[in-house]
């Protein structure tokens, strides 16, 4: 009985792509390098972006007057950004989920508290962005924060802003110019130092 014809699939009879004529060798890789780089931006555009960006294309540059933000308060009401009008703001932007988030908020909030003694206008605005709102809520309660919560829709936009690193802080002096943004987790020595471009 003669052997049944060799299945199309079987490996004996898959070419290699080294038996492939070049061309079609180089077509395939090209092929390939678009789909994986394709694959990554449609990623990154579902989620929101990441990594290291140019602040300036992304937050107010030093120099900017901030814009009014459309912002929440902790029990959903519209926060009024003419209340921050005459203090200094140092506005910590965070997620839930962000590691190094939880991991500098302790120093946040000491040097906040230290500082209020001399600075008692002093405004730290934690802003919970591209997060739940309850997990966010129950972020700030279980670490004890006495900052000024709020939040906005749950996207990395910002009114004209965009967030792409977690944490970043801005700090904004009184007459609502930016004098920092710091696209990074900050220490207990870091936050102390920079709090003197906006604190008299």
């Amino acid at each position: 009985m003669a052997d049944p014809t060799p299945d199309a699939t079987t490996p004996e009879t898959v070419p290699s792509l080294r038996s492939l004529p070049r061309r079609v060798q180089l077509g395939i890789t090209l092929f390939l390098v678009f789909a994986i780089i394709a694959g990554i931006l449609l990623f990154n555009r579902e989620n929101g972006g990441g990594g290291l960006t140019d602040p300036g294309a992304t937050l107010p540059k030093v120099g900017d007057r901030l814009a009014a933000l459309p912002l929440t308060d902790a029990n959903g009401a519209p926060f009024t950004m003419a209340n921050l009008a005459g203090h200094p703001v140092w506005i910590n932007v965070w997620a839930s989920w962000c590691g190094p988030c939880r991991s500098e908020m302790p120093d946040l909030e000491s040097v906040y508290r230290e500082q209020q003694v001399s600075h008692p206008d002093l405004v730290l605005l934690s802003l919970n962005t591209a997060d739940n709102r309850s997990d966010g809520m129950k972020f700030f309660a279980d670490l004890h924060l006495t900052s000024t919560l709020v939040f906005n829709d749950g996207s990395r936009d910002i009114g004209p802003y965009r967030i792409q690193n977690f944490p970043s802080n801005i700090l904004v002096d009184r007459q609502g110019i930016v004098r920092r943004v710091l696209q990074q987790p900050v220490d207990k020595a870091t936050a102390t130092q920079e709090l003197k471009a906006i604190l008299p």
